[in-house]
């Protein structure tokens, strides 16, 4: 993988370490929009079956999860 390698370690830590994820509510980080993974559509479209072959590969989620990932996406656009 090239652009989902931090969302495929982040499924393996969820998934297979069996860890609990918690709210925190407050912001800890703040990313700007764009990046590596949303410099093109070839990009965008790399980055979605990399995600979706982390989601496969870790047993977490499914077509499902990755439409939900990026539908809560599109707010940042406009």
């Amino acid at each position: 993988m090239r652009l989902a390698v931090d969302y495929d370690a982040m499924l393996r830590y969820l998934g297979q370490g069996k860890i609990q994820p918690a709210y925190i509510p407050r912001v800890l980080v703040k990313m700007r929009v764009g990046g590596e993974s949303n410099r093109s559509l070839p990009r965008i479209w790399l980055k979605t079956r990399e995600d979706y072959t982390a989601l496969r590969r870790n047993g977490v989620g499914g077509v499902g999860a990755l439409v939900w990932k990026k539908l809560s996406k599109l707010g940042q656009f406009f």
